[in-house]
């Protein structure tokens, strides 16, 4: 076809590496044959005791069945060695082939001559073997589409404004359905709820999987989720809920979505908005006994009665969703971090979401010494403030505090605990900006998206690319009043280029002059140490 020839293989193979998921629905060209013997209504059977032997007196018919048993398992044992010696003749290692076959086992019942040979060598036309061998072990159904197949979904979905590199990311199925298919899912969606394209392209980057499936499977779905809420599908409120739903929301039949979610409500909600709260943390995808289990177990571990654990599950649905020992995993670890056990039961309790942190990873790590080194909190403070830990020290925390510190409403850091000023470096945005915006000592300052991301930028600068600790950082805090592009990037090189040719010269000994001299005297540095390097040479 004309589209299949105007892309090229490398840009089709990148599309298709993806995860494969072994729930999501696939087109099968031919089905499966059945033996004969699986077909013919026979008599029921009466096996002797001995197993070794057959009974003299055993009926004809049940002696026909064993044999004919015995010669379909022989030939379908002789068919997987057939079909396991044509991928080994294209190229694909015999591990690969296990893998593949048994996340997609209908393969065993292709035809080899008419079927499974044609459909490798296409795709080996298109990618060759090693681009072949790693496809299929990210979408082990690819050989069931042609490989313009592919590309004409692919090329309808960009054609909508749907990223369909991401759609293959999510969803590798979608692009082995037929256009047709594809084409009907995405109208009836966009039909039944008024979806406008921006929408619909929002909708699919999150719900990719939904054109994996017939439009009766979607619009099921919708409208147990409009059943639920008491919503009409074409709110816009209605819209805006199916949106933020948990990824696996169109993984699980209508009929399942309803009885789980349901079941979540009538047990652990406190009110009718528990049920958008529920589509949105994912809570529909464990069972009923799961649920069940798992609350028992938070009542166990944290104490809580029945009104408190009605009162948590309905502000933090998704603490259903990780495991007791994931709970009793994090528990020990705030413990280990320096909290009592009272004190990690008092606020797992005020934050139930603390209960899903893992406090052993860096974030966590991280998050806990900031608090604790740049702002000179105590852990008893932070533990009768346990909301703090829930807000990114990048994208929250530090830019709130550097922006009352750049504005001269705190004399430092750590003094925001005793400033008065503490409990609005936890409000959203538009709050804290309402109050703190242009200051009359800096009225060219405002507190905005571009300064948060400015101060992020900078503060993973310092982690990440100078592998600074947090401990460094505190010691260092003029690097957090540094322009990234003027001084820290461009310094910090010319520190490392000395460092790389100068074994006794340590680029982090001299962050001080990184950040503070002038950018003369900073030039007067880097040559008085160039200078010697040359000389060593």
């Amino acid at each position: 076809m004309t589209r299949l020839k105007m892309m090229s293989g490398r840009r089709l193979a990148a599309r298709l590496l993806a995860k494969d998921s072994p729930q999501e629905p696939s087109r099968v060209h031919a089905l499966s044959v059945l033996p004969m013997c699986a077909r013919l209504r026979l008599p029921s059977l009466h096996l002797c005791q001995d197993h070794s032997h057959l009974s003299k007196q055993q009926p004809w018919n049940t002696v026909h069945y064993q044999l004919v048993t015995s010669d379909a398992k022989s030939a379908s044992a002789g068919k997987a060695a057939a079909v396991e010696a044509e991928f080994a003749k294209a190229g694909i290692s015999a591990e690969v082939t296990q893998k593949v076959l048994e996340r997609y086992k209908p393969y065993i019942t292709w035809d080899v001559e008419t079927k499974l040979r044609p459909a490798l060598q296409s795709w080996l036309q298109e990618l060759g073997t090693e681009q072949l061998s790693q496809q299929l072990q990210k979408a082990q159904r690819l050989l069931v589409c042609k490989p313009e197949e592919c590309s004409e979904v692919y090329s309808w979905l960009m054609s909508k404004g749907v990223s369909a590199a991401r759609v293959q990311q999510k969803a590798p199925t979608v692009l082995t359905r037929e256009l047709r298919a594809v084409q009907n899912t995405f109208e009836a969606l966009q039909q039944a709820a008024a979806f406008s394209e921006a929408q619909m392209c929002a909708l699919f980057h999150k719900h990719s999987v939904a054109l994996a499936y017939g439009p009766d499977r979607v619009l099921g779905t919708l409208q147990a989720v409009s059943l639920m809420l008491g919503m009409p599908m074409t709110s816009e409120s209605f819209r805006q809920v199916i949106m933020a739903a948990h990824p696996r929301l169109f993984h699980h039949s209508a009929a399942t979505l309803h009885q789980r979610v349901t079941f979540f409500c009538q047990m652990y909600a406190t009110a009718t908005h528990v049920v958008k709260a529920a589509l949105t943390s994912g809570t529909f995808t464990i069972t009923e006994a799961v649920m069940q289990a798992r609350a028992a177990k938070l009542q166990e571990q944290l104490g809580w009665d029945s009104k408190q654990l009605k009162q948590k599950l309905s502000a933090q649905p998704h603490i259903l969703r990780c495991g007791p020992s994931t709970i009793a995993r994090n528990l020990q670890a705030m413990q280990g971090a320096g909290f009592s056990q009272t004190q990690v039961w008092e606020m797992c309790t005020t934050q139930p979401a603390l209960l899903a942190v893992k406090w052993d990873s860096d974030t966590s790590v991280e998050k806990l010494q900031f608090v604790t080194l740049l702002l000179g909190l105590h852990l008893d403070e932070i533990a009768v403030r346990p909301h703090l830990l829930a807000c990114s020290v990048s994208g929250w925390l530090g830019p709130r505090v550097w922006f009352l510190y750049q504005t001269g409403a705190i004399e430092a850091p750590n003094t925001v605990m005793t400033s008065g000023l503490f409990g609005y470096i936890t409000q959203p945005q538009v709050r804290f900006s309402e109050r703190f915006c242009a200051p009359s000592a800096f009225p060219s300052m405002v507190f905005d998206s571009a300064f948060i991301h400015h101060w992020k930028r900078r503060w993973e600068f310092l982690r990440q690319h100078m592998s600074l600790s947090v401990e460094t950082i505190a010691a260092h805090q003029d690097l957090l009043l540094t322009s990234l592009h003027d001084r820290l990037a461009p310094r910090w090189q010319l520190l490392s280029s000395i460092a790389n040719v100068q074994t006794a010269f340590k680029a982090e000994d001299h962050l001080t002059a990184l950040a503070t001299l002038s950018d003369q005297d900073f030039v007067d540095f880097v040559t008085i140490h160039e200078t010697v390097v040359g000389r060593q040479a």
